[in-house]
């Protein structure tokens, strides 16, 4: 049986973890969102990178990224020294948002717009089934009208070596690496 849109969206990690990465693929039609997950260890005594998954929303027809960093933090992180983290830490840390972490906070995490007005919209221009998702973490809050989701482990953690290994995806344009 066919898992829906919603069910694949349930499964996936995007909650309470963090975004690295989100950008159109190089061929512009489909957008993708790269979440670092974290587990607790098999011990349970600290926290490590469990993988990396990508969200691939296919047929994306609305890419709307916005702020959601403060006016005030905007105005405090304006200087570069925030874009490297440790040049920020050099400087002494200073108050304001540290953009160099390169990792934006997935809570309170995605949501599936039932009913979506725009998703309907261009499910009637195109003749395919269209969702709506918005995603907020503490960096950007996204919004994507799209056709499908898939969700790809991308990369596997090492609960003991911390290491990182790349997995292999094959998809509709070949294998793709991590990153």
């Amino acid at each position: 049986m066919q898992q829906t849109v919603q069910e694949k969206l349930a499964e996936g990690p995007m909650f309470d973890n963090g975004i690295v990465e989100h950008h159109f693929t190089p061929y512009l039609r489909d957008y993708d969102i790269v979440v670092e997950a974290v587990a607790p260890s098999p011990k349970g005594n600290r926290f490590y990178v469990e993988g990396y998954y990508r969200y691939r929303f296919s047929h994306c027809v609305v890419a709307h990224v916005e702020t959601a960093v403060q006016d005030k933090a905007w105005r405090n992180s304006w200087d570069d020294v925030f874009i490297d983290f440790e040049t920020w830490q050099k400087a002494g840390s200073p108050d304001g948002y540290v953009w160099g972490v390169c990792y934006s906070a997935v809570y309170p995490g995605l949501t599936y717009v039932e009913g979506s007005h725009l998703a309907h919209e261009w499910s009637e221009r195109l003749g395919k089934p269209m969702h709506e998702v918005f995603i907020e973490t503490n960096g950007h809050n996204i919004q994507l009208v799209f056709h499908d989701i898939k969700i790809d482990k991308i990369a596997q953690g090492n609960p003991e070596t911390k290491e990182i290994t790349p997995i292999e995806v094959k998809n509709s344009s070949g294998f793709l690496p991590f990153r």
